[in-house]
Order: C-alpha cells, then sequence, then structure tokens
C-alpha cells in the first residue's frame, strides 16, 4: 500500500473522481487517542483516498478537539470539519453532515472506533454490483462472542426478504447509498436526548424499502467500548428510561404496516429491554428501583404487547411474561436466583495437527456456575424443570414441560483474532447432545463436538497473520445461550510449521485454549522440545543445526530470523548477532543458526529469534 503522504500527494494532481464513500463522524470533546486511532484506520485503507471523503461535525465542544480536527484536515484534502452549537446528541451532526456529503455511500463512525483496511472497497464494490440502498457490513465488538452471530453468517444481496430483522444489529454502523436517505427524507431524530435513535433511524430505512445486503465475509466496523456512551446516563432515571421505551413501542406499532416486521420488532425488543431486566438485574438493584421498573414493565406488557407474541417467546421468557403480567414480583425473583449461574462450559478432550488443520475434541455439560449439574427431571411420560413447588404451582404445566424442546439442543464451535476481535462461525463440526440419565428420575444434559480449524480462511489481512486466536463453543437448548471460550485443564503446548506458517496451541493464562499464529506471543523454538544433545555444530561451515523434535510439519517453510550469542561466565559481554532461519521440509523441521565469518570458540549461550519472538530460555553450546 503507498504510504499516506505520496495518496495526498497524488489526490492533489487532479484526476478528480467522484466519491464513492462519505465517512460521518459525529464528535464532542472526543480524546484524542481515540480520534488518532480513527484516523489511523482511515489512512490504512486500500480505497483511493480521492475516492472517499471525511465528514466530522463537532457538536459544540468544550475541549481543543475541534482545533485537533483542524490540523488533520490540513494534510487530508479530503476531509471536511465543522463545528455547531451544542445540541446534546449525535444526531444533528450526522443530520447536518449527510447533507455536506457528496458520497454515493454513506458510513455513520463513531468518534472512538476503526474500520478495518478493505472496508470502503469491500463495501461500495458489493453494494454496487447488487445496485444496493443499505450495505450492512460485519460488525466486531470489544467484548463478547455473540455479536450479530445469525445476521453476520453468511453474505446475503437480497438480505430485505428476511424482513426487518436483516438490519440487526441495529447500530447506525452501516453503509447508507445517500441518495436513498435524502429522497425519502429518512434522518436520525433530533434532540438532545433520543435514545435508540440508531434503530428509529433503521426501521425508517426498512419501512421506505431499502433494498439491503449483508457482507458476513470480511468485518468492517470495530465498536470499540470504552465505557463512554450516551445511551448508558439513561439508566440513572427510570421515568425517563421507560418514556423512551414506551416511545421506541409505539413508534413500531404506528409506522410498521408489514404484519411479520412488527411482530419482530415487538418480540425482540420486549424480550431484550422488557422481560432482559426480569432476571439477574432483579438481584442487582435496590427494592425502590425495582417496583419502579416492574410496574412500568407491568403496563407496558398490557397495552403493548399482544398475547399471541407471548405465545412465540421461548419458555423462559414465557414463564417470564405470565408472572409479570400477573405482577408476580416476588416469584420473578427467586427464579432469578435459580436461573443464577446456568452456563454450559466446554472443555478440550484432545487436540491436534494433522496436515494443515487444527482438529479439536470437546465437551460440555449444563452446569450451575461450573459446579453443580444442572437436571431436568423426569415425571411420567415427560420431561420438567424442577422448581419449587410454590413457583410450580402459579405456572401453566406446559411452561415448565421440557419434552418438545430436546431436541432444539445446538453446539457449534467458533474462532475470534485476540487483536481483530472477528469473531467466526467454524463451519463442519460434528456434535451431539444428549440427555443422559444419571440417577433416579434426574437427567442431565452432556454434549460432544468434533471440529478442524482451517486457519487460512480467517485471515484477510496483514495484522491477522500475527496474532493469538482464542476458541470457543457456543451452546444453546432450553432458553439458554452459553458463549465461551474453551477451557482445559491440563498443561498443553503443540506446535507447528505448515505452509510457512508457525502455530503454537497452547493453554493461556486465564486457562483458556489460544492458538499463537506467527509467534506473536510464544517462541516456536522454545515450544517445540529443543534438546541440546542433539544440536549439531559444523565448524567447517560454521552452521549451526538445531532440530525440532516436537513440531508437525506440513509443505515447505523457509521463515528467516536471527540469533544471539553471549559468552557464558562474561555478565558484560555484548551478544553477538547472527543470521538464523527456520526450515520445514520432509515432515521435520529444524533451525539453522549461520556464524558467518564470526571466529569463535568456547561456551556460548544462544537464543535464537524467529519472527521477532526470541526464546526466553538460553541454548548452552561449545564452539
Amino acid at each position: 500500500m503507498r504510504n499516506l503522504k505520496d495518496r495526498v500527494l497524488n489526490s492533489l494532481k487532479g484526476n478528480k473522481k467522484d466519491i464513492k464513500i462519505s465517512v460521518v463522524v459525529p464528535t464532542y470533546n472526543t480524546e484524542l487517542e481515540g480520534l488518532k486511532n480513527l484516523m489511523a484506520s482511515i489512512d490504512k485503507q486500500t480505497m483511493n483516498p480521492d475516492e472517499y471523503e471525511l465528514v466530522f461535525v463537532d457538536d459544540g465542544s468544550t475541549t481543543d478537539i475541534y482545533e485537533r480536527l483542524q490540523e488533520f484536515a490540513e494534510t487530508r484534502p479530503n476531509m471536511t470539519v465543522k463545528q455547531i452549537e451544542n445540541s446534546g446528541w449525535g444526531s444533528r451532526p450526522r443530520n447536518i453532515a449527510t447533507k455536506m456529503a457528496k458520497g454515493e455511500y454513506i458510513l455513520y463512525l463513531d468518534h472512538d472506533d476503526t474500520v478495518f483496511p478493505e472496508t470502503f472497497e469491500r463495501v461500495y464494490n458489493f453494494g454496487k454490483e447488487n445496485n444496493l440502498d443499505v450495505v450492512s457490513g460485519k460488525e466486531v465488538r470489544t467484548n463478547g462472542w455473540s455479536w450479530g452471530w445469525k445476521q453476520f453468517s453468511e453474505n446475503n444481496p437480497h438480505a430485505e426478504e428476511m424482513g426487518i430483522e436483516c438490519l440487526l444489529p441495529m447500530t447506525p454502523h452501516k453503509f447508507y447509498k445517500r441518495e436513498f436517505l435524502l429522497e425519502n427524507d429518512i434522518t436520525f431524530d433530533d434532540g438532545a436526548r433520543v435514545l435508540w435513535e440508531d434503530v428509529y433511524f433503521n426501521s425508517k430505512a426498512f419501512i421506505h424499502g431499502a433494498k439491503v445486503g449483508i457482507l458476513a465475509d470480511y468485518p468492517t466496523y470495530y465498536w470499540i467500548a470504552t465505557g463512554a456512551n450516551n445511551s448508558s446516563s439513561f439508566g440513572r432515571d427510570p421515568h425517563e428510561k421507560w418514556n423512551q421505551i414506551n416511545k421506541l413501542f409505539n413508534f413500531f406499532k404506528d409506522n410498521i404496516k408489514e404484519q411479520r416486521d412488527l411482530d419482530f420488532m415487538l418480540t425482540h425488543w420486549y424480550r431484550s429491554r422488557v422481560l432482559g431486566i426480569l432476571g439477574q438485574w432483579l438481584l442487582k438493584n435496590n427494592n425502590e428501583r425495582i417496583d419502579i421498573e416492574f410496574n412500568y414493565a407491568k403496563k407496558l406488557a398490557e397495552e403493548l404487547i399482544p398475547a399471541y407474541i407471548s405465545e412465540n417467546l421461548d419458555k423462559n421468557n414465557q414463564v417470564k411474561d405470565y408472572l409479570l403480567r400477573q405482577g408476580d414480583l416476588d416469584s420473578l425473583k427467586k427464579l432469578a436466583q435459580i436461573d443464577a449461574g446456568i452456563t454450559a462450559l466446554s472443555y478440550v478432550e484432545d487436540a491436534y495437527f494433522k496436515e494443515d488443520k487444527l482438529f479439536f475434541k470437546t465437551s460440555t455439560k449444563m452446569t450451575y456456575e461450573d459446579k453443580e449439574d444442572f437436571f431436568i427431571e423426569k415425571t411420567a411420560d415427560r420431561m420438567e424443570r424442577i422448581l419449587p413447588e410454590e413457583i410450580k404451582a402459579k405456572l401453566p404445566k406446559e411452561f415448565f414441560d421440557y419434552s418438545d424442546d430436546l431436541a432444539e439442543f445446538t453446539y457449534e464451535p467458533s474462532i475470534k483474532g485476540r487483536n481483530s476481535r472477528a469473531t467466526w462461525k467454524i463451519d463442519g463440526s460434528t456434535s451431539n447432545v444428549e440427555v443422559v440419565n444419571k440417577k433416579a428420575n434426574l437427567y442431565k444434559i452432556e454434549g460432544e463436538m468434533s471440529f478442524s480449524v482451517q486457519i487460512n480462511d480467517y485471515i484477510l489481512d496483514a495484522a491477522d497473520k500475527k496474532q493469538p486466536w482464542d476458541i470457543a463453543t457456543r451452546f444453546t437448548g432450553l432458553g439458554y445461550t452459553s458463549h465461551r471460550a474453551l477451557t482445559i485443564g491440563k498443561i498443553l503446548i503443540k506446535t507447528a510449521l505448515i505452509n510457512n506458517k508457525t502455530m503454537i496451541v497452547y493453554k493461556n493464562a486465564s486457562g483458556l485454549i489460544s492458538l499463537d499464529v506467527g509467534s506473536s506471543v510464544r517462541s516456536i523454538v522454545e515450544d517445540s522440545g529443543v534438546k541440546s544433545e542433539q544440536i549439531f555444530i559444523d565448524k567447517i561451515s560454521g552452521k549451526v543445526t538445531i532440530p525440532l523434535n516436537e513440531i508437525h510439519v506440513f509443505g515447505e517453510s523457509l521463515i528467516e530470523g536471527n540469533a544471539e550469542l553471549k559468552p557464558v561466565g562474561i555478565s558484560d559481554a555484548d551478544p553477538i548477532n547472527v543470521k538464523a532461519k527456520l526450515i520445514g521440509e520432509a515432515n521435520k523441521a529444524r533451525v539453522e543458526v549461520l556464524l558467518g565469518d564470526e571466529k569463535l570458540s568456547g561456551e556460548y549461550h544462544l537464543v535464537t529469534n524467529i519472527q521477532g519472538k526470541k526464546d526466553k530460555q538460553q541454548i548452552k553450546i561449545t564452539l
């Protein structure tokens, strides 16, 4: 990629092109470090800078960030900066910037987020090829595994056929055709405090007939968790919060005409924003706050949620919905205590390399906080959830009858780049989840799975070639979802040299399984079982050969590196730097240290440095 200076100079020479992408960024008292990261990600774009523009609208910041923006603009002819009187929210700056923009597509980029290097090119090409009004690109978050798990499973150029759910997650971090927004007068709701303005915005886009495509095979947007989020302030005032929730539900009912889409939005937001507080939230807040919010939730359910919506919920949420409508807060609190800690942690049973893949065998079971087994009970010919009789007596029997739900378990593997934070589903797994009788009429839920990882499937950018990858499993069943990193009890280190890539499977500091690619955190030499007695020193050619015994080799590899030699017993001696290379061929691997013209004799400590990762362990050799 040409450096930024050359790219800027070229863009000044004329050859003015149509703007393909307008990046709209509202700012307010933005942290300079976050802004630098944002700009660095823009500067790394593979799209030519004269094909995209940056439009920053500052919402009356009280810091010097507007001046910093102007400084950035001085060296970027494709960047425009404007400051307005403070509006108190990001909506007005975005709306103003939309009118200023000239691009075919607009990306609304938050001031502390970043984009991936090929984002602009990939999104624009996908949008043009399919004549899309909205491109929903794979979005990545700092924390968690499941963000967009369903939506970003595969590319879909006709996603609007799915209905309004095609725009989930309903953040504004998508690419919208500017002409489509202007023609349909689609704007962000203005005001000092507008919660979920992005939900309104995306809903309006769909209501106006947007042709939507999902680009899932490349991560386009990185939503960085900083803890500084305007929306979080709504939690301080429950009355304001529930006023906003009611406003959102009424918007759905007043504006979404297709019944399928209305039902989806009512169900989705009722489950997440209303029933969502009737679990662990009840155990973490004071009684006064709980009473206020419970009453608001009950009123909303009675006035805005039809009974048939409740019928389509999973069993756990049907129970919450029923007790909410009954006004039974005490039973909901007891149920929250019972549900606390229900999870499914997966364990590595085996891990090994074969040819160019890494294979895993894993097991899982449902438990309470990874300690006590989660049981269901067989009663006559039915399988039922175990609940206190005082709660069972208040519920219709079908709400704790799991008999028809036992075929709905899923158990799937996933992989995530430690630095990129992009999570990918690993295809091709085979899994089995069973209900197993353990004692008397009690049954536990256990699963097992086999899958393989072909790391090349997930290396999309240069940064992916040198980072650790974490591996997780996602278990769903009986209304619960557990998406957690794979754990392992024993110490495990397995290494591989595959087609010029170094790979190390290891137990990380958290007791979880990781795969280091490119020796980013571990040394391939040190982890591959070096034995001093097998080191061969050819004094005539000046070459030290270090066989790597415990490494899987596939294909041919030659990776250049270096090594340091330091005389034994001379603490203040400067290390002698020499060349080294890691070689893989004929299913074997070795390191060759080339002494060159160095005339050395005596005992030395040898430390190799392959791919920029120095060994911690010193190898003692005699020359």
